[in-house]
């Protein structure tokens, strides 16, 4: 009984381990995208989608056993797990919302260099003059 209870907390051990790191490289990637840094962003990525999969793919935090005594320990544990998750998920709205506005931010200046920034490129043609209103009186 007492290595099924060392299990259970080895287990929601790791598991709060794993949702703090989730947190971690969620506020990694928002940063990456306000220094507007790519590689970073794609490496956040990558480990974001690893540890959700582990997050998903093993059983959630055991759930307690009927019996189980409720030690202050094990009680304090659960309570950081609920906190990580709640503060995991108030992260996930705000790079959700971070991500909505590099969207329409990164439309806004896909738009203008493809509209104005013909010039840029090294074979494009050279820009012609520019015109002016003029009047004859």
């Amino acid at each position: 009984m007492a290595e099924t209870a060392t299990t259970r907390d080895h287990a929601r051990r790791e598991h709060l381990a794993k949702v703090r790191a989730l947190s971690q490289e969620l506020s990694s990637a928002i940063a990456a995208v306000q220094q507007n840094d790519l590689k970073k962003l794609e490496s956040s990525l990558a480990v974001q989608e690893t540890l959700c999969h582990e997050l998903s793919t093993k059983c959630p935090v055991p759930p307690a056993v009927a019996g189980e005594t409720a030690e202050r320990a094990q009680a304090t544990l659960l309570a950081e797990i609920r906190d990580a998750h709640l503060a995991l998920a108030q992260l996930n709205r705000v790079y959700a919302a971070v991500l909505k506005r590099l969207r329409r931010s990164t439309g806004l200046i896909a738009g203008i260099y493809r509209n104005y920034g013909q010039g840029y490129a090294k074979d494009a043609p050279a820009a012609g003059q520019r015109h002016t209103w003029s009047c004859e009186v």
